[in-house]
């Protein structure tokens, strides 16, 4: 549970809330749901004697297609086209929510508040069957004084959840009339529409308890001179809920730290004010030497999280608590400018430039079951492929929790509002309240970074508009200046649409969305329209298709399905391929451009046999694709790159497209690729030019470094006449060439096709990254890797030692593996945690995989899960390319 909140506390298990209160008072809600069509009206159902046997237990937060999965109401929706077959009008309609609670649970002299965090789309709420408000909006907070109509002992609360488009009389879809709401719940290019459009309540509802001043909308602000400054200011809303004149002292307490400020404050009966500390008055709030926040592979913790603050605020009444109430925070300081590279923008943390790495987030889960602790292994695994930033796509993720797990490691937050392209919008004024709302639930979040009024579009097609002054509003009223604020996501404001020919070329487009060659990423850089060339910059969209392991297929495709797909096979929009977004057709994934996808494994690795054949293939493709989209923006770094986002990091829908592990948490080769090319220190090779750079991210100067370049044969034995060595400085956060790896001639005593291998070591000879490439003499002709020995049985594993992770939960498991064959490499070796039975372990943070040893060459592999995961016994399981 987030610091903000109090009281429910959701327990998936028993699909209850459990509301937490002053003194250890506790009361157990269960939820329960029908369709408003199938059972009476408000007086009845308000009646504490009300039976419900038939209704379906709800998940609060949640939506109500997902209570129905989750009751066994629906077949797994995950599964083959199951979503498909599901009757829409079923769930295209009002729905009631209800609830019991004691009066009797309260203490005396207490007001009780019960408060709601969101709901998709409209709630008509009614409390002993009289109605309290009806609120709109996914961001929609709203807060209610019920102390007075509370009954001694049972109380009904009932919520009608009111879908978007019932009724609607706009006649146009989901995006962008209904905004604000989940846009891509009516279907998109990656996912299936869902019934009910992921309507429910979808974020907390709490009953607290306070005296008569309650403590609302904390504000720490930070601003950084420098480095070695931070001066804060601490506000707060004191609303006094009694009938005369409060006086009180307010109290913030700041840790670590423990620093501590408070003042006399008087409330007027049923009032509000601000309350504001800062240094002109507490010299105190200016922080020497402070704790810097930074993204990720820029500074930290030794533990790989972030420095973060707690800001207790407590209101006391004659010595009393009347509320309290702890937010986190971080220190940070957020600039840009389009001037230092003639255009694009660049991006500084803390005065420091970031090249922005990482990824697009759809949704967390097509269903929004992703709750809580289950956003942890997702940001975690972006942390360890070295990401930096994941963008927040039109505003589909509304939880707390997401933003807690990016601020402690280290992931900047690009954060759309709702809107696609232009608009319109139903009701602007919905939309500026729930904007408010959003800037004020999560403005002291420090990962958020940017604040994105539209995708691929100027919100209402006017800069100057009502629509995009009423979310530039929202953020210069409530947030100030902390963060940037863009208006759209792909270029500046005075572009024409789908251009960066224009005005500014802030952006540099979105797209391509399909796989190109590794070496037209470092010449080519045009995006998914006409319009733009010549341009690295900022990309805020970049994809390709990534298909999954044999494992993971075979958990969402029906068995006629398990073979390789084929360019005729996914010719279609209605086969199982088209179902789950692998199709030529635009709407259904075509943009990931799946036919050259399916020929480009052919021609690099040769005809597939067997669906498992295709698989092993494709990640290989997978990992040498995404590898190389970053490595062209490293290579590029400051030359006009500045950052680039892929389409997409996380996957919310099983499928073959866009994405780096899936939807099982299973590790792709995409995975492997980002991992090693946003590594914050990095040697990587250019194929188009042969140069070979080193990528310093950190923001401090690294002096006498090793670059070294080795090639070997397909046999795994070193090529004696190759020899490439330079010792070398390298500014903070630059990109310095090394040498030229390959020159004409060379390739003469090299195998058709043969490895290049970068290391970079510290004058100590500590190894600071390694790199791997597969070259043919022929471009991307891979086919002989088919040729390889096998070394079946030639790779040994020493017993796993095991340790305690950082977090000090986690098990770490460390394996050596060596290649004992004399007669060749072993190639592509992915490498799994296996129960004994054969089944995955997952989620596993493996710390490399689909890697190549060379004859007698051994690595260290880590491993770490969650402790509960190994009771049944695990293995390592590896398979190499050539294990046959």
């Amino acid at each position: 549970m987030t610091n903000k909140l109090k009281g429910i506390l959701l327990s998936l298990a028993l699909l209850t809330q459990l509301a937490v209160f002053p003194q250890s008072q506790h009361i157990l809600l269960e939820w329960k749901l029908a369709p408003e069509s199938d059972v009476p009206g408000v007086a009845v159902l308000s009646s504490p004697q009300f039976q419900t046997g038939n209704w379906v237990d709800a998940i609060v937060p949640g939506t109500v297609f997902h209570s129905y999965v989750a009751a066994g109401r629906e077949e797994n929706p995950d599964y083959g086209e199951n979503i498909y077959k599901v009757d829409q009008s079923k769930y295209n309609k009002p729905y009631w929510y209800r609830t019991k609670f004691s009066g009797e649970e309260f203490a005396s002299g207490k007001q009780v508040w019960l408060s709601f965090h969101g709901v998709n789309k409209r709630a008509e709420i009614f409390l002993n069957g009289k109605p309290v408000a009806s609120i709109t909006g996914l961001m929609r907070r709203a807060k209610f004084n019920i102390t007075q109509q509370l009954n001694k002992n049972t109380n009904v609360l009932l919520v009608l959840i009111v879908p978007p488009l019932y009724k609607a009389t706009h006649g146009q879809g989901l995006a962008n009339r209904e905004a604000p709401s989940y846009l891509s719940s009516a279907g998109w290019d990656w996912m299936p529409a869902v019934p009910g459009y992921n309507s429910g309540i979808t974020d907390n509802v709490t009953l607290t308890t306070t005296g008569n001043v309650s403590v609302e909308d904390p504000w720490i602000k930070t601003a950084l001179p420098d480095r070695k400054r931070a001066d804060l200011v601490i506000e707060a809303n004191l609303r006094n809920a009694a009938d005369r004149t409060v006086s009180g002292v307010l109290s913030a307490t700041i840790n670590p730290g423990n620093i501590k400020v408070s003042r006399l404050v008087t409330v007027d009966a049923n009032g509000t004010i601000n309350v504001a500390f800062n240094k002109d008055t507490f010299p105190q709030l200016s922080l020497q030497n402070p704790r810097l926040w930074w993204p990720n592979g820029y500074g930290g913790k030794s533990d790989g999280t972030q420095h973060l603050y707690t800001c207790k605020l407590e209101f006391r009444e004659n010595g009393v608590t009347s509320e309290v109430l702890t937010k986190t925070f971080g220190i940070r300081k957020v600039s840009a400018d389009t001037t230092s590279l003639n255009g694009p923008l660049r991006l500084y943390i803390n005065d420091v430039p970031i090249l922005v790495k990482g990824g697009n987030w759809g949704m967390s889960d097509y269903m929004l079951k992703v709750r809580g602790k289950d956003y942890e292994p997702r940001i975690r695994l972006h942390k360890e492929m070295n990401y930096n930033m994941i963008r927040n796509w039109t505003g589909e993720v509304t939880d707390e929790a997401f933003y807690d797990y990016c601020d402690r490691y280290g992931i900047m937050v690009w954060d759309d509002f709702w809107l696609n392209n232009f608009g319109p919008i139903d009701s602007l004024e919905v939309f500026r309240v729930n904007a408010i709302q959003k800037v004020k639930t999560f403005r002291n979040h420090p990962s958020i970074v940017i604040w994105c009024g539209a995708n691929e579009g100027v919100p209402g097609g006017d800069p100057d508009g009502s629509l995009n002054m009423a979310i530039k509003n929202a953020v210069l009223e409530n947030d100030l200046t902390d963060k940037l604020y863009i208006p759209r996501s792909n270029a500046g404001i005075t572009n024409p649409n789908f251009s960066i020919q224009g005005g500014s070329r802030n952006f540099s487009g979105s797209g391509l969305w399909g796989n190109v060659d590794p070496r037209t990423y470092f010449t080519d850089p045009h995006n998914g329209y006409l319009f733009s060339k010549d341009s690295w910059g900022m990309r805020s969209e970049l994809g390709m298709a990534t298909f999954v392991n044999a494992e993971s297929f075979k958990k969402f495709m029906p068995k006629e399905y398990w073979q390789p797909p084929t360019p005729e096979s996914v010719d279609s929009k209605t086969n199982m391929w088209a179902r789950h977004f692998f199709s030529t057709h635009g709407e259904l994934g075509g943009g990931a451009t799946p036919v050259r996808y399916i020929n480009d494994i052919k021609q690099s690795y040769g005809p597939s046999n067997s669906l498992e054949d295709f698989c092993r293939k494709a990640q290989l493709l997978n990992l040498e694709t995404m590898k190389a989209m970053y490595e062209a923006w490293n290579d590029h770094m400051w030359k006009d790159a500045s950052g680039m986002l892929i389409w997409m990091s996380q996957s919310a829908y099983p499928s073959m497209i866009w994405q780096t592990y899936d939807y099982y948490f299973d590790l792709t080769g995409a995975y492997f690729g980002a991992k090693s090319g946003c590594e914050p220190i990095h040697i990587q090779w250019n194929p188009a030019t042969s140069s070979v750079k080193v990528i310093n991210n950190k923001p401090y100067t690294l002096n006498k470094l090793i670059a070294e370049a080795e090639v070997y044969n397909l046999n795994g034995r070193k090529v004696p006449s190759y020899d490439k060595r330079k010792v070398l400085d390298v500014p903070a956060t630059s990109a310095t060439e090394a040498f030229i790896a390959l020159q004409q001639g060379d390739e003469t005593s090299f195998s058709d096709v043969y490895f290049l291998k970068l290391k970079l070591k510290d004058s100590k000879g500590k190894l600071l990254s390694e790199n791997l490439y597969w070259i043919g003499k022929k471009y991307q002709d891979y086919n002989r890797l088919n040729d390889l020995p096998s070394v079946k049985g030639m790779l040994s594993v020493g017993k796993p030692r095991i340790g305690t992770a950082v977090n000090k939960v986690n098990k770490v498991l460390s394996y050596t593996v060596r290649n004992r064959s004399t007669k060749a490499a072993a190639f592509g070796i992915r490498a799994q945690l296996l129960r004994p039975d054969g089944s995955q372990i997952l989620p596993a943070i493996i710390s490399d995989s689909y890697f190549a040893l060379m004859q007698g060459e051994s690595k260290e592999l880590k491993i770490e899960v969650e402790p509960s995961l190994l009771v049944s016994g695990y293995r390592l399981a590896l398979e190499p390319y050539n294990d046959k």
